[in-house]
Parts: C-alpha cells; sequence; structure tokens
C-alpha cells in the first residue's frame, strides 16, 4: 500500500495551505495540487474546501484525515518493530515539550541518547499541554515531556522528576510581613493575592497547576499579565511589575543579575510530578524503552535537572 496519499493529506490538514504543505513535502505546489485532485477524483469526493482560506477540510476529508492518521500510526508502529528485528537502529523519534522545559532538558537528554543511538533523529515539539497531548493522540509526536498530567485514557505515564513550584520576585519587592521565614526565603502563600500575578494562559500545565492551588487557598489571584513564555513571566517580575509562580528548572535559566529573589512556598514544598508520556498502544522499540529509562535516570525520578 503506498502511504503517499496519507502523508499529503495530513500534511496539508496541518498547514491549511497547498503552497505551505508543498513547501514541507519538498514538492512543487502543482504537483501537490494535482495529485490531490486526482486522488478525490478517484475517490468521488472533495477532501478539502479549496474556496476558503485557510483550505477546510470537508466531512469527507474530516473521516478520510481521521483513517490516515491511524494508518500512519501504524506505519510507525511498524517501522519500530521492523528496525528492532532487523538490529538497524535508525530512523526518528518525535519528543514534545512545554514552554521552555526543552532548553532545559533537552540538552541532559540528547547527548546520551545520541551516543547509544546516532542513527536515530530526535525531532522536536514545542506548545502547551493541551496542543501536546492532542499532538501525542493524533500521532504528531511520539513521546510529551510534561507536568502534572492526570490520567486520560489511551495513553501511559512515567514519573521522571519531582519538582517544586517556586515564587519569584524583583530583590526587595516583598514585605517582610509576606515572609514566614525571611533568611530561608519562606513566602507565606496565603498572601499570593497580595501581588499581581504574572502567569501562563490557560491550557498550559502550569497554569492548570497555579488555578488548583490559589482553589485550595480560597484565593482568587490579580492576574497582571498572562503569555506563553515563564522566561517572561520571570523578566518582568525582575523589573518588578509583580510575582511569578515557576518550576524551579526555570532558575537555570535566570540571570544571576543581583536584582532577582526567589522564594520557596511555605515550611512545605509545593510540588509537581513530571511524566514522559506514549500512545498506550504504541510499539515501543528498543530506543524507545531506552529513552524511557535514560530520561528517569537523568532526571533522577525525584529532583529536577
Amino acid at each position: 500500500m503506498e502511504i503517499r496519499p496519507f502523508l499529503y493529506v495530513n500534511q496539508i490538514a496541518e498547514c491549511g495551505s497547498m503552497t505551505k504543505a508543498a513547501a514541507a513535502l519538498f514538492i512543487t505546489q502543482p504537483a501537490l495540487s494535482n495529485y490531490i485532485s486526482k486522488l478525490e477524483e478517484e475517490l468521488g469526493v472533495r477532501l478539502f474546501d479549496r474556496s476558503v482560506t485557510p483550505l477546510r477540510l470537508t466531512y469527507a476529508g474530516e473521516r478520510y484525515l481521521a483513517y490516515t492518521r491511524r494508518i500512519l500510526m501504524q506505519v510507525g508502529d511498524l517501522e519500530r518493530e521492523m528496525r528492532d528485528i532487523s538490529r538497524n537502529q535508525r530512523g526518528r523519534i518525535r519528543l514534545g515539550f512545554p514552554g521552555e522545559r526543552m532548553i532545559c532538558m533537552l540538552p541532559v537528554l540528547l547527548p546520551a541518547f545520541q551516543e547509544k543511538y546516532p542513527g536515530i533523529r530526535i525531532e522536536t515539539e514545542n506548545g502547551s499541554a493541551e496542543q501536546l497531548v492532542r499532538a501525542l493522540r493524533e500521532g504528531d509526536v511520539d513521546f510529551v515531556f510534561l507536568p502534572m498530567w492526570e490520567k486520560h485514557r489511551g495513553i501511559s505515564h512515567q514519573k521522571i522528576a519531582e519538582e517544586e513550584l517556586i515564587l519569584v520576585a524583583r530583590k526587595g519587592y516583598l514585605p517582610e510581613d509576606a515572609l514566614t521565614n525571611p533568611e530561608k526565603r519562606i513566602f507565606n502563600r496565603e498572601r499570593l493575592g497580595d501581588f499581581p500575578l504574572l502567569t501562563l494562559h490557560r491550557g498550559h500545565a502550569l497554569r492548570s497547576r497555579i488555578d488548583l492551588l490559589m482553589k485550595e487557598l480560597g484565593i482568587q489571584p490579580d492576574i497582571f499579565l498572562e503569555s506563553h513564555s515563564n522566561m517572561l513571566s520571570c523578566r518582568l517580575a525582575a523589573q518588578g511589575s509583580g510575582v511569578a509562580l515557576v518550576p524551579e528548572i526555570s532558575l537555570r535559566m535566570l540571570a544571576e543579575d543581583g536584582k532577582t529573589e526567589w522564594y520557596n512556598l511555605g515550611e512545605t514544598p509545593v510540588t509537581w510530578d513530571v511524566n514522559i508520556l506514549w500512545r498506550e498502544d504504541a510499539y515501543l522499540g528498543e530506543a524507545e524503552k531506552d529513552l524511557i529509562a535514560m530520561a528517569e535516570a537523568l532526571f533522577g525520578g525525584n529532583a529536577a535537572p
């Protein structure tokens, strides 16, 4: 069975444009358009509504795409199993990371993995928790590294780290009475509603954890700014625009400028698990299993990288 029509339809659906899809597929736009027209003629249906921009799937196109994604996932499983049988460890593994987490985690994981599997290419995707879980379900990524993840049907996970959530503020920004222990820099989390909060948009795992924490504390947060970047939140906090709640892994990216301080959220820290996720029905080859084991070993299972 030729998989080219599935690859082409999937790419067009992702790009919403024949021109962009053709560029991603390294073919000309007329060639791609002609191929899809012939495919639609053979099927006797229109897959795409070309009268709108971006291109929109017809009902038939939506059904075709649903089968397409299942077929491409099965092809990927087949390739991984054949790779194990032949011992020819070549191919690719696609990893998804939320926010700036990739900047801290990938440089730790990639060298160890490439040393053992030089023939396997690592590709990465970045997005919110919702986007990454959807990409995993649709077969666009093989693994997702995601904090505070709740079990969903059809997805397996393995804990690889436990991280503390910390508060970041400009040095001297917080009054002393907001700290239960100034010497140890322990912030009274009951006071979180007293300061403008710099945080992420809804849909991000961190924002979900912050919303849950605020609900547990019975606090209505004073959200000053929402964005897609923890680093932006930290930099604005360093300028005195408010406070930011970020994972401790973000400390690795904070500049030692003498302006920023971080605080624990109480004597008992607020933590979340960092997990690696994959499709429950996916075939995990030797390389995939080793990647999971390496991530667990490198990130400690109970300590942030």
